[in-house]
C-alpha cells in the first residue's frame, strides 16, 4: 500500500479533540470490565453460586467482549456508522447492576450484552483513532490503545472502593460515567471515512479481498499472538515466580504494576517512533528487545530484576498499537475487520493458552515454566517478524 492512499483515508493533521473523546470513551467502556473480579465475590454469596458458574460468568463477559470483535468489525466495515462507538460505554454500564440481577441466567445476559457492547466499540474505535490521527497515526493509535489499559486498572479499584465505602447500594451511580459518555456519542460520534470499496462488498467479496494480502496479515497476527502470550504470562505468573524465587507477595505485586506502568508509557512512544521509522522496524524492534530483556530478569535478583521487567515491558507494549496501525494500512478498506483481529482475537487465544502455562507450571514448576514459555515466544516472534513486509515509499 502507498502512501498516497493513505493519505487519501486520513486528515494530514492530527485531531486532538477526537483523539481525546477517543480516549475517555475507552477508558469509561474497558473500566467497567474491572467490576467484575472485585465484585465476584459478592455474587457468589449473594446467589449461592458453585465456583464452576463463577467463572463461567468472567468466560462469558470475556470470550464475548473478544470473539465477538470479528463480526462487528465486519458490520462496521460496511455500515460505518460512528453512533457503534456509544454501545460500548452504554453496555458496559449495565454492569454497575449485576449485584441486583434476580438469577444467574439473567445476570448471564447482562454479560452478554455488555461484551457484545465491548466487541462493538474496538474495532469500530480503533479505525476512527487510525483515521483521526493524521500523520502521526501510530502516535494517535497507541494513546487510543493506553485509554483502555488505565480504564481496566480504574475499574477494579472504583469498583473495589465503592463497595467499601458506600456499601453495593452504591455500585448503580457507577453507572453514570458510561451514560454521560454514551449518549452524547448516539448524537456527536465522530464519523468513519469511506476508504473504498469495503462498504458495498459482500462477505464472499470481503474474504476474496483479504487472501490477497492474507500472508502478511496473518504474519502480523503471530507475531502480535507471540508477544501478548509473553506479555499475558508475565502479568498472570511472574508474582508467582518471584515468591518462589524467595521473594514477598508486594515485591510481585511491584514488579506486575511497574511492567504494566512501563507498559503504558512504551506503548505511547512506540507509535510515536513508528510514525518516524515505520510499522516494521518498531514492530521488529520492540519484541527483538523485549525478549532479551525479560530474559535477563530470570538471571538476575533484586534490584537488577525490576529493572530488566520494566524495559522488557516498555519494549514489549511499543508495539501493541503500532499492530493495529499497520494492520490498517495492510487492509485499509477492511480497517475494522482487521483491527478486531489484532485486539481481541489475539487476547482470547492468548487467554486460553494462559491455562496450558498453568499446566505446564504444575508439571515443571513456575520457577522453569515461566522463563521458558517467555522465551520460546518471544524468540519465535523475533524470527517471524523478520519477514514482514517492508512498507512502500
Amino acid at each position: 500500500m502507498t502512501d498516497s492512499a493513505v493519505a487519501g483515508a486520513v486528515p494530514e493533521r492530527l485531531k486532538k479533540r477526537r483523539i481525546s473523546l477517543l480516549i475517555v470513551a475507552h477508558v469509561a467502556n474497558d473500566s467497567y470490565f474491572g467490576f467484575l473480579p472485585p465484585l465476584l465475590p459478592l455474587i457468589v454469596e449473594r446467589m449461592d453460586l458453585p465456583l464452576s458458574l463463577a467463572g463461567l460468568l468472567a468466560t462469558t463477559l470475556s470470550v464475548t467482549g473478544a470473539v465477538g470483535q470479528p463480526l462487528f468489525g465486519y458490520f462496521a466495515d460496511r455500515i460505518r456508522k460512528g453512533w457503534l462507538l456509544a454501545l460500548g460505554p452504554l453496555g458496559g454500564a449495565l454492569l454497575a447492576f449485576m449485584l441486583y440481577m434476580p438469577n444467574f441466567w439473567i445476570l448471564m445476559l447482562l454479560m452478554l450484552i455488555a461484551g457484545s457492547g465491548s466487541a462493538c466499540f474496538h474495532p469500530v474505535a480503533s479505525v476512527i483513532a487510525g483515521q483521526s490521527a493524521g500523520a502521526r497515526k501510530g502516535f494517535g493509535m497507541s494513546l487510543y490503545v493506553a485509554g483502555g489499559r488505565l480504564g481496566v486498572g480504574l475499574g477494579s479499584g472504583v469498583a473495589t472502593f465503592i463497595v467499601t465505602r458506600w456499601g453495593i447500594d452504591a455500585m448503580p451511580y457507577a453507572s453514570l460515567f458510561g451514560i454521560i459518555i454514551g449518549v452524547p456519542l448516539l448524537f456527536i460520534s465522530p464519523p468513519i471515512r469511506d476508504v473504498g470499496r469495503g462498504a458495498s462488498q459482500s462477505f464472499i467479496q470481503t474474504i476474496r479481498m483479504l487472501r490477497l494480502v492474507f500472508r502478511p496479515l496473518f504474519l502480523l497476527w503471530l507475531v502480535n499472538l507471540c508477544r501478548t502470550t509473553v506479555t499475558m504470562t508475565v502479568q498472570v505468573f511472574l508474582p508467582i515466580y518471584i515468591i518462589a524465587k524467595g521473594g514477598s507477595l508486594a515485591a510481585g505485586g511491584t514488579a506486575v504494576t511497574l511492567f504494566l506502568v512501563a507498559a503504558a508509557i512504551g506503548g505511547i512512544y512506540g507509535g510515536h517512533l513508528s510514525d518516524i521509522f515505520g510499522r516494521r522496524i518498531v514492530t521488529i524492534m520492540a519484541i527483538c528487545v523485549g525478549t532479551p530483556a525479560l530474559g535477563m530478569a530470570f538471571l538476575f535478583d533484586e534490584p537488577l530484576r525490576t529493572v530488566f521487567v520494566i524495559l522488557s515491558g516498555a519494549a514489549f507494549y511499543a508495539q501493541m498499537g503500532v499492530s493495529v496501525t499497520y494492520a490498517q494500512e495492510i487492509a485499509p478498506e477492511h480497517a475494522a475487520l482487521v483491527s478486531s483481529f489484532m485486539l481481541g482475537v489475539v487476547w482470547f487465544v492468548a487467554s486460553i493458552g494462559m491455562i496450558a502455562v498453568g499446566g505446564l507450571a504444575d508439571y515443571i514448576g513456575v520457577e522453569t515454566a515461566l522463563p521458558l514459555v517467555c522465551m520460546a515466544f518471544g524468540v519465535v516472534g523475533s524470527f517471524l517478524s523478520l519477514g514482514l513486509p517492508k512498507e512502500t515509499a
